[in-house]
């Protein structure tokens, strides 16, 4: 009996003994493991198939019509392009791309976050501006919203079809009926095919315009 009280002694000083290695050993392990993450350059690789790949499953997502198959492709598009940004972490159009996929999975903090991380690469880039501005036209925020598209513009997209209707919205909310008549006029002379514009732009020449039903229905 107390031999077996004896060697039951020795095998917990023992085990009190290797505990502290063995933390050591899994802490040491952990270190040089988040160093080696830390020492990898990934900027030495190739951005082009990554990229390819990204783009891919975020056009595949958005033709999707099941949400369960259209959040797995919206997930493995993240992954590639949080990838691209690490290989590329100046290319502003990558976090663009993650600032729409949480747009779309109605994360807006996080969207916030890749749209600011771009703007402040480069402020007055058409893309990155447009689809910012995007982003608060869709949350009916369209003061944010126009300052946005308004730089978008200003900057490469006074040709872009979707731009000018957005600004046209826009300034027909502010009930500033001459700009909005400007931009439905540019955004119908782009895309004639539209004869809808061509029908809102002569509601907006109708002198009884801001006494109609539809005037006060666009304002809300």
């Amino acid at each position: 009996m107390i031999c077996k009280n004896k060697l039951a002694t020795l095998l917990t000083i023992s085990l009190i003994l290797l505990c502290p290695c063995i933390a050591n050993a899994v802490q040491s392990g952990n270190i040089e493991y988040n160093a080696a993450a830390m020492l990898f350059d990934y900027t030495q690789l190739d951005p082009v198939p990554v990229l390819a790949e990204a783009d891919k499953y975020f056009d595949i997502a958005f033709q999707q019509i099941d949400n369960n198959l259209k959040e797995q492709y919206l997930n493995l598009a993240m992954g590639k392009y949080t990838l691209a940004t690490k290989i590329i972490p100046q290319e502003k159009r990558n976090y663009v791309q993650l600032a729409r996929i949480f747009d779309e999975m109605k994360k807006d903090t996080l969207a916030k976050s890749n749209f600011f991380h771009a703007i402040n690469i480069s402020y007055n880039d058409p893309y990155t501006n447009f689809w910012f501005g995007e982003f608060y036209y869709k949350r009916r925020d369209f003061k944010r919203a126009l300052k946005h598209f308004n730089i978008a513009y200003n900057n490469g997209y006074a040709n872009d079809y979707e731009l000018n209707f957005r600004l046209g919205v826009i300034y027909e909310k502010f009930a500033d009926l001459m700009n909005a008549k400007k931009y439905y006029t540019a955004a119908f002379s782009i895309n004639p095919q539209q004869t809808s514009m061509q029908e809102k732009i002569q509601e907006l020449e109708n002198s009884n315009y801001e006494q109609s039903e539809y005037y006060h229905f666009i304002r809300e």
